[in-house]
């Protein structure tokens, strides 16, 4: 067993990167929409770097669990074989046309059907690499983490952080679609519920995982309390996102409720990362 301090690095990665690339594929396909103009098309094209930049982050802070930039190579050495070298490629590749996108859309001269299709291969490497990310810790020798609910919860805390960075970076645009606003919010809220029966049900596994020095439920004896507080912090969150929704609200207002709704829903996932990491334990010892 290690300390799960040693593991913050992937627990910021797992929190920031699968949000930032969620929040990513919304607005891409905001911008995939029919009949949005040129005006609504520019300014999502600009603010994209919002999430990506959030990403982007994320996978910075993984590679500094590498130890040395040198290690990277032994990971690309592992793909098709290895969970982690699948997880690292596919963020490569979404980093890759994403950001080639993003740069792509200033030019003047950027062909339509050509920046669908390329904003298109950017979501489905996106998508890639969500799934990827959630089966990268089935791994049989650590009990806790290789369970049904490893995956699922990373894919619905992604599906809770995302909608409402996009929903940051669309008032960042001035991009006004209250549709678009209320179907994002009701994801968010949808993912909060599901992600979080997930962790109680997780929860509920852990007196029964042992090895020969310690149950699983020892290692983080508050983590009950750290979903509770996840359930409250994120439900704040999305109390903040719908309320920029109404229309009584000046832009400054959706601005700052935004704002703080992310800080709020990324803290809340965050929380329960951590406590994922600090889970580590190996089958012997």
């Amino acid at each position: 067993m290690t300390s799960g301090f040693d593991e913050l690095s992937l627990a910021v990665f797992t929190t920031l990167a699968p949000g930032g690339v969620i929040a990513f594929i919304c607005m891409a396909l905001a911008l995939l929409k029919p009949g949005i103009d040129e005006q609504e098309e520019t300014k999502l094209n600009r603010y994209l770097a919002i999430p990506i930049a959030v990403a982007l982050i994320g996978f910075i802070a993984s590679a500094t669990h590498l130890g040395t930039p040198a290690n990277a190579l032994h990971v690309f050495s592992g793909i098709g074989r290895s969970p982690l070298s699948n997880e690292v490629l596919s963020a490569v590749a979404f980093l890759f046309l994403a950001g080639s996108y993003w740069m792509m859309a200033f030019k003047e001269r950027f062909p339509k059907p050509l920046a669908r299709i390329w904003i298109a291969a950017a979501v489905a490497a996106g998508i890639l690499f969500i799934a990827m990310t959630s089966l990268a810790y089935s791994v049989n020798t650590v009990p806790t983490w290789n369970t049904v609910f490893t995956p699922v919860n990373l894919v619905f805390s992604a599906l809770f952080a995302g909608p409402v960075l996009s929903l940051f970076a669309m008032a960042c645009a001035d991009f006004d679609s209250r549709g678009a606003g209320i179907a994002l919010v009701a994801l968010a809220a949808i993912a909060l519920v599901a992600g979080s029966a997930a962790l109680f049900m997780h929860e509920a596994t852990l007196s029964g995982i042992a090895n020969n020095e310690i149950t699983a439920a020892q290692l983080v004896p508050e983590y009950l309390a750290t979903i509770w507080a996840h359930v409250a912090i994120g439900s704040a969150g999305i109390a903040c996102a719908a309320a920029s929704l109404k229309k009584t609200v000046s832009r400054r207002g959706v601005f700052a409720l935004r704002l703080v709704a992310c800080l709020l829903v990324f803290a809340a996932v965050f929380a329960t990362r951590a406590d994922f990491y600090f889970l580590h334990m190996t089958v012997g010892f």
